[in-house]
């Protein structure tokens, strides 16, 4: 029997294990992920509006407010991090999947492996991500480093190392957990194909 291309955890009929067959910790982990999806949003609207009162302030009244390109610059990079762990989770993140999926109709054990391999590649490099950014955040945190111009805008850089750490951080576990659910269902059959 042909793989079934999987489905996403919000869409009807989705085969994956829902929040409720999962433990209260990763329950709580998932609204976690959640949460930091929605303040990235909230602050991609927010960062609109200050961006468009910035953009009449200087040319209505000449009068620009201070540090939105440094606010925009950082809020970029901090809205990445708290929304992708919620892109990972919702199986959202862009990939290539010709070779997967002829893998896949051949032997749902041997795609279940070879996707592995790439979740696994995923959670090395953002691993990699959290190793090269905590001493970052411990360093802005105790020597109080800032960005912005002195005496004009300024505000300080751990905020945004912080959400590094915590979203690259999430983004480890998520795929740790999709790989074990990826090769339980193969090895188990729990997908409803046949291997």
């Amino acid at each position: 029997m042909e793989a079934l291309p999987p489905k996403f955890d919000d869409e009807p009929g989705a085969s994956s294990q829902t929040s409720t067959n999962r433990s209260t910790v990763y329950r709580a982990f998932e609204s976690g992920l959640m949460g930091l999806n929605a303040i990235g949003s909230v602050w991609i609207f927010v960062l609109m509006l200050l961006i468009c009162a910035d953009v009449v302030a200087r040319s209505g009244f000449n009068h620009p407010i201070d540090g939105v390109t440094d606010i925009a610059a950082f809020s970029i990079i901090g809205i990445v991090f708290l929304q992708i762990g919620a892109t990972v989770h919702k199986k959202r993140m862009t990939k290539g999947d010709v070779l997967l999926e002829i893998i896949s109709a051949r032997s749902v054990k041997a795609g279940a492996i070879f996707e592995s391999i790439f979740l696994l590649v995923g959670a090395v490099m953002f691993g990699l991500i959290v190793s090269a950014t905590w001493p970052a955040f411990m360093q802005a945190i105790t020597r109080k480093q800032f960005f912005g111009v002195e005496g004009v805008f300024t505000f300080p850089t751990w905020p945004i190392w912080g959400i590094i750490v915590l979203g690259a951080a999430m983004v480890v576990v998520t795929y740790l957990v999709q790989i074990g659910d990826l090769l339980r269902g193969a090895f188990r059959n729990e997908r409803g194909v046949a291997s």
